[in-house]
C-alpha cells in the first residue's frame, strides 16, 4: 500500500464533504457524504457507518452504512450493558476523543469479534461528532481489511472529516437555537407565540409585585377556514396581515399583541381591569367589522370573536388566565361570533378551576377509596378511587363540586394524572407490604387521553410501580380503567388507539354507568371490556319490576360476553339480596361502606 497516495485520495474525499457543507445540507446528508466518499477513496475501506442522535439513548444503532461489507452492521445494536459500555462507539462519546483498535486482538472489541472477524474486518477507528454538551452528537466508524492501516494514512485525515461533522452539527443546531430565539410571525410581522407567552409571564411577576391588574385578549377571526377553501391561502395571509395592522393600531401604546396560532391573536393589556378590557375588545371588534378586502370588485369581509380573562380575578396563573381566555372565546364562537365574551360571565366556574389548581399544586387532590364487594361472599374484591379536593381548611369537597369547572376549562387530565398517579401509588405498597391482590378502579376521561406526555408519565409511574413489585410486565396489572359510555362515543378505532398503550400493559377497562341512556352494546362487541358497571339510577329502583328485568337483560348478555357486572349505589342489603339473586357479581355502595381518604385531613 502507498501511504502517500491513498492520504491524498482520503483528502480528495475529505473535499467533498466540504462542498457538501458549503451547499448548506444538513448534518445527516454530510453524515452520509462522508462515509460514502471514506469508501470510495481507499479500496482497503471496506465499510464506514454512522450514527447521529442522543448519546445517553439506551441504545444506538448505524442510520447509515456503506461498504462492502455493510452486511456487519445489520442488526447491530450497542446497547448499555457492561460490554458494550466498554467498546470503542460509548468510550469515543464519553470521551469525546477518536478511538483506534485492531479488531482481533484488542479485548474491548470482544463481544463483536467474532462477527467481524467473519467480515474480514481488522481494524475499526471510531470518531465522535459534536462535543459533550450537546444532546445531539453523532459517531462515524470506519473499518479496514488490513491491520495497521490507519497507523500508515495518519488519523489525521480521518480525525478533519469529525471535525467537519461537527462544524456541521453546530451550524444546525446554532439554526434551531436562532429559530427558537426569533420573536416575530413572519406572515403577520406580530410577535409569535413564544415571545407572546414570556410576556405574559412578566406581566404576572410583576403584577404580584404590585398588586395592579392585567388582561388578555384572546382573538379568532370567525370562519376564516372558509376564506382559506373559497380564496386560496393567499389571499387568507393578506387578510391575516390586513387584522393585524387593524389590532396593532387600535390597541394603547403600552398593549402587546401577537399571533398565538393560526388565525387566533392574542393581545396583552398591561394594568387593565375587566372593565378596561370590555372597552379596548369592543372596539378591536368594531374596527374589524369595518374591514374588508377586495378581490376581483368582490369586497372580502371578516369578522372577529374575543375571549376576555383579566388577573386576579379569573386566574392567578398565567395557564389558567389563558384558559380562562379560551374558554370565554369558545362561548363566543358558540353564542353566534362577532362578539365580545368575558371569563366573568361564568365567574363561578373560573373561581372553582382557581381552587382546583391550588388544589393540585398544594397535593390536595387526594383520592378517596369505596369498597368493591363480591356480592355472593360479601368480602373485598376491588376498590374504586374517587377524586376529592381539600379545601384550605382540611375540608374533602366530592367530585361532584368541581367536576364539571374542571371539564369546561378542559382540566380533567391534572386531575385525572394525581388520582391514577396516587393510586399506583397504593397499589405498589400494598403488593410489597403483602397485602391482599386486589383491583384498583380509577376514572379515566377523554381530556387525560389527549394529552400524551401526561399519559407517558403515568405509564413510566406504572412500569416502575410494577419493577418494585417484581409483577411479570406481561401479567394482567392490578389498575383497571374506568371510562363512561358517553366518553366512547364517537370514532370507534380512535378510541381504541387511546386505549391500546394502557390495554396492552396488562390494564384492564371498566365501561361504568352502563344503561345510562348513551347504551351502544357496539362497544362491548368491539373493545376488549373486563367489567360492566350498572348505573346507579337503575339499581335505586330495583324494586320496580321492570327495571328488575332490565338489570337481568344486561346481566345476561354482559355473562355470555364474559363481563363481571358491578352495581353502584347499593344502599341497603334488600337491594344486594336482589341483585346476588339476579346474579350480579360484584358491588359498591353506602351499604357497603363509604369513601374513605387514603389519609386524614383537617
Amino acid at each position: 500500500m502507498k501511504s502517500a497516495q491513498e492520504k491524498v485520495l482520503i483528502y480528495k474525499a475529505l473535499l467533498t464533504a466540504t462542498t457538501s457543507l458549503a451547499q448548506g445540507n444538513s448534518p445527516d446528508e454530510i453524515l452520509k457524504t462522508a462515509c460514502d466518499a471514506l469508501v470510495s477513496s481507499s479500496e482497503h475501506i471496506c465499510l464506514a457507518w454512522m450514527y447521529l442522535g442522543n448519546p445517553d439513548n439506551e441504545t444506538i444503532s448505524p442510520s447509515y452504512s456503506v461498504g462492502r461489507q455493510s452486511e456487519y452492521t445489520e442488526n447491530l445494536i450497542i446497547d448499555r450493558s457492561p460490554e458494550a459500555m466498554k467498546g470503542p462507539a460509548r468510550r469515543s462519546l464519553a470521551m469525546n476523543k477518536p478511538i483506534l483498535l485492531d479488531v482481533k486482538s484488542d479485548p474491548t472489541y470482544g463481544i463483536w469479534r467474532k462477527r467481524a472477524i467473519q467480515y474480514g474486518l481488522q481494524e475499526t477507528l471510531t470518531l465522535p461528532i459534536g462535543s459533550v454538551e450537546d444532546t445531539y452528537r453523532g459517531l462515524i466508524v470506519i473499518f479496514a481489511d488490513i491491520s495497521k492501516y490507519f497507523e500508515q494514512i495518519g488519523i489525521e485525515a480521518f480525525v478533519a472529516f469529525s471535525q467537519l461533522a461537527s462544524v456541521a452539527l453546530n451550524q444546525a443546531n446554532l439554526k434551531i437555537k436562532l429559530e427558537e430565539m426569533a420573536s416575530i410571525d413572519l406572515t403577520t410581522k406580530l410577535l409569535n407565540r413564544r415571545a407572546l407567552t414570556e410576556i405574559i409571564h412578566r406581566e404576572h411577576a410583576q403584577t404580584k409585585r404590585t398588586e395592579n391588574s392585567f388582561s388578555l385578549l384572546l382573538i379568532d377571526l370567525d370562519r376564516f377556514k372558509l376564506i382559506n377553501d373559497n380564496y386560496g391561502h393567499e389571499m387568507g395571509d393578506k387578510i391575516l396581515s390586513g387584522v393585524s395592522a387593524i389590532l396593532k393600531d387600535a390597541l394603547r401604546s403600552c398593549d402587546w399583541i401577537g399571533r398565538w396560532g393560526g388565525e387566533e391573536f392574542l393581545a396583552v393589556l398591561p394594568d387593565s381591569d375587566e372593565e378596561t378590557a370590555q372597552t379596548i375588545a369592543e372596539r378591536l371588534r368594531e374596527e374589524i367589522d369595518q374591514f374588508s378586502i377586495q378581490l376581483n370588485g368582490q369586497k372580502i369581509k371578516v369578522t372577529i370573536s374575543i375571549g376576555i380573562s383579566s388577573h386576579p380575578q379569573d386566574g392567578g396563573t398565567p395557564d389558567f388566565l389563558i384558559r380562562a381566555a379560551d374558554a370565554a372565546l369558545y362561548e363566543a364562537k358558540k353564542t353566534g361570533r362577532n362578539r365580545v365574551v368575558a371569563a366573568k360571565e361564568k365567574h363561578e366556574i373560573y373561581s372553582i378551576a382557581s381552587k382546583i389548581n391550588n388544589a393540585i399544586e398544594n397535593n390536595r387532590m387526594v383520592p378517596a377509596y369505596q369498597a368493591i364487594v363480591d356480592l355472593q361472599t360479601r368480602q373485598t374484591v376491588a376498590e374504586e378511587a374517587l377524586a376529592r379536593m381539600i379545601d384550605e381548611t382540611g375540608k374533602p369537597i366530592e367530585a361532584i363540586e368541581f367536576i364539571s369547572a374542571a371539564t369546561a376549562l378542559q382540566l380533567t387530565h391534572l386531575i385525572d394524572f394525581q388520582i391514577i398517579k396516587q393510586t399506583i401509588g397504593r397499589c405498589a405498597v400494598n403488593m410489597a407490604t403483602g397485602g391482599e391482590r386486589i383491583a384498583h378502579f380509577v376514572n379515566l376521561s377523554g381530556d387525560l387521553l389527549l394529552h400524551q406526555d401526561v399519559v407517558h408519565e403515568l405509564f413510566d409511574e406504572a412500569k416502575a410501580a410494577c419493577l418494585n413489585c417484581a409483577i411479570d410486565p406481561n401479567s394482567t396489572k392490578p389498575i383497571v380503567l374506568e371510562i363512561t359510555e358517553r366518553q366512547l362515543l364517537g370514532d370507534m378505532n380512535a378510541v381504541k388507539a387511546k386505549l391500546a398503550p394502557f390495554l396492552d400493559f396488562g390494564m384492564r377497562l371498566a365501561v361504568d354507568d352502563f344503561g345510562s341512556g348513551y347504551s351502544s352494546f357496539q362497544y362491548l362487541a368491539e373493545l376488549p371490556v373486563s367489567f360492566l358497571k350498572i348505573e346507579g339510577s337503575l339499581i335505586k329502583q330495583i324494586n320496580d319490576k321492570r327495571i328488575r328485568q332490565i338489570i337481568k337483560r344486561i346481566n345476561d348478555i354482559a355473562k355470555d360476553l364474559g363481563l363481571i357486572t358491578i352495581a353502584e349505589f347499593v344502599e341497603n342489603a334488600d337491594t344486594a339480596d336482589i341483585l346476588c339473586d339476579i346474579g350480579i357479581d360484584w358491588a359498591q355502595g353506602y351499604f357497603f361502606g363509604r369513601p374513605v381518604l387514603s389519609f386524614p385531613h383537617g
